[in-house]
């Protein structure tokens, strides 16, 4: 475990793993998803890179993304996920090892660097991985604007979530902002991963969840200004 001193400064580190849709040229020929699969969001997260990069500029945070589809390999998984791969990338041993080594650890790698950077020079980290969520999956209409996943064992991520709710519900009344919705924050994920290797005095990991309803115009002057309360909240 990586540990921080108590009451350390709290900085932000971003993260977005369902950036884009891409399929490396290398890889084409093994890989035979549909176009429309492709383009929706089972092969990225549409409007979260965007968002991102607007958030990082706002926030000077630094920003660590991935735009390779994660239908070919999602970065958001563990290395023994049954989902690391879809059934569209048709790989052998070899390709599958070739796509860890060059799309997958290289991004990985990188965030867990800039985290363990800034713990080891006295920070406390919060990790803000960016992601978006299709409005309406199986039939099932999806009732939130904004999710924010975290693991509620973890005091740290419950005050920073509650901080972020109760800031955007002042700012942006109108937004449905729910907890652990539309997914679980302690189920696979990057975050997760990265629980374990960073105790809760210098780490918390969210997942920020945004409604691709929103994904052209996000609510993105809400969401800066609730992130800056966190971090001056330290």
């Amino acid at each position: 475990m990586v540990r921080a001193r108590t009451r350390a400064p709290l900085c932000l580190v971003l993260s977005c793993e369902h950036g884009g849709n891409r399929v490396p040229a290398r890889y084409r020929r093994a890989f035979d998803a549909p176009a429309t699969v492709l383009a929706s969001h089972r092969g990225w997260d549409p409007g979260a890179l965007p968002l991102a990069r607007r958030l990082a500029r706002a926030l000077r945070a630094p920003l660590f993304a991935t735009t390779v589809t994660r239908l070919l390999v999602d970065c958001n998984r563990s290395p023994h996920h049954r989902s690391l791969h879809s059934p569209f990338a048709r790989l052998d041993a070899e390709a599958r090892l070739a796509v860890l080594a060059e799309h997958y650890e290289p991004h990985r790698t990188r965030v867990e660097s800039a985290i363990a950077e800034r713990i080891a020079e006295g920070a406390r980290v919060l990790h803000v991985a960016v992601h978006s969520f299709t409005p309406v999956l199986d039939g099932v209409e999806r009732n939130a604007d904004i999710g924010w996943l975290y693991d509620p064992r973890r005091a740290s991520e419950l005050r920073i979530v509650d901080t972020l709710r109760r800031e955007l519900e002042r700012n942006a009344p109108a937004l449905r902002v729910r907890r652990n919705y539309p997914y679980l924050g302690r189920t696979d994920g990057f975050p997760t991963a990265l629980r374990r290797r960073f105790d809760e005095r210098s780490y918390a990991g969210l997942e920020l969840e945004l409604n691709q309803l929103h994904a052209r115009r996000p609510p993105f002057a809400a969401l800066v200004a609730a992130l800056r309360s966190v971090l001056a909240e330290g």
